[in-house]
């Protein structure tokens, strides 16, 4: 029997953190490991290791999972020893 990895609970969406009547989680994307998306706001977060996330901040550029290129919105929790990285599509 072959378990999921797990990075604990899906990450609030970036936008909810800030305004509490819009707190919601965002959702797994299919077929990629440790990243979510909020469609509600057009927001991904990807876990990433403590060292990138150190060396990133808002407004840098970013390739995510798929190769898209985007732009840092802001950076999240810390999680099983890396930190989530929240950002938008450009």
């Amino acid at each position: 029997m072959s378990s999921a990895t797990s990075s604990g609970p899906n990450p609030l969406c970036e936008v909810g953190m800030r305004h509490p009547r819009d707190r919601h989680r965002m959702r797994p994307v299919e077929g990629a490991e440790q990243v979510w998306f909020c469609s509600k706001h057009g927001i991904y977060a990807q876990l990433v290791s403590s060292d990138i996330a150190e060396a990133t901040s808002r407004g840098d550029d970013w390739t995510h999972y798929a190769g898209v290129d985007g732009l840092v919105v802001r950076l999240g929790d810390e999680r099983q020893g890396g930190q989530i990285v929240y950002f938008r599509e450009k």
